[in-house]
């Protein structure tokens, strides 16, 4: 299938901090955390449940994120900048952040200013990622929020590849089945722990407000999709592939930040 044309965009590397306005550096950070992990990814004899519930624990911090299961998001925590120790265990409803340590990820350091996810998620090939405590093929990634005004009229569409999953190309299309409606298509989308130095694992990009179709490509075919979204004016949709491509359990998590208008019509 051709498309239209191809983008540049805004990238950001897994590891990367997006300060918006250095000016607005405190002593506090803003984290998110979003679970991307389907329990139905792993030997059914481990018995775990299909939402795969589990606790986080932060250093200094305690257990602030409880029965955390796939697909929820917790934020903006509001936390002093710093260097934590994050832990992922299986949900202990007696006894939180007790339970059997998944992912372990000693000295993450968080600076002043940040506004930043963390996401739990499958890694690319399935082999152990960093701070995999079972060689479950998970790992934990930390990626920039851009919460800074769009462009008049229009809607930010922010992408992450963090599933088990090859690389693919994004095709964000006014009409997929219709090769000369208005598209843009971004080539070489990759899980961050995937080969490469500098993964596209992502992508940021502003649209006009309406109903997109986002469809994955491999090699010129459609591999999954399309799904058709929504976009308001001023807003910012966050998407998350997670899960496993060749297991069935493949899927988008959507979230949409609002109140994104810029003063006066213009960028602040």
């Amino acid at each position: 299938m051709i498309r239209k044309k191809s983008l540049p965009l805004v990238v950001a590397a897994v590891i990367a901090i997006f300060l918006a306005n250095p000016a607005l550096a405190q002593d506090t950070l803003t984290a998110y955390v979003v679970h991307g992990i389907p329990g139905d990814d792993f030997d059914p004899s481990l018995n775990l449940d299909p939402a795969l519930p589990v606790d986080v624990s932060v250093s200094g911090l305690g257990c602030p994120i409880p029965g955390f299961e796939l697909g929820d998001r917790v934020g903006p925590l509001e936390i002093p900048a710093g260097t934590y120790d994050i832990t992922i265990s299986l949900a202990d409803e007696g006894n939180p952040c007790a339970g059997t340590a998944v992912i372990s990820l000693p000295g993450v350091e968080l600076p002043p200013g940040v506004n930043a996810t963390v996401i739990a998620h499958r890694t690319a090939d399935g082999s152990p990622g960093a701070g995999d405590q079972l060689d479950l093929g998970i790992t934990a990634s930390i990626f920039p929020n851009d919460f800074t005004p769009t462009d008049r009229g229009k809607a930010r569409i922010v992408a992450h590849h963090t599933a088990l999953a090859p690389s693919v190309d994004v095709v964000v299309s006014r009409d997929y089945d219709d090769p000369t409606a208005p598209s843009v298509t971004v080539p070489g989308f990759t899980n961050p722990t995937g080969e490469g130095d500098s993964p596209l694992s992502q992508i940021i990009a502003e649209f006009r407000p309406g109903e997109w179709d986002v469809a994955l490509e491999a090699g010129g075919n459609t591999v999954f999709g399309p799904d058709t979204i929504r976009l308001k004016p001023y807003t910012a949709t966050y998407i998350y592939a997670v899960g496993d491509f060749f297991g069935n359990t493949f899927q988008y998590l959507v979230f949409t930040e609002g109140g994104l208008k810029p003063w006066n019509g213009r960028r602040r």
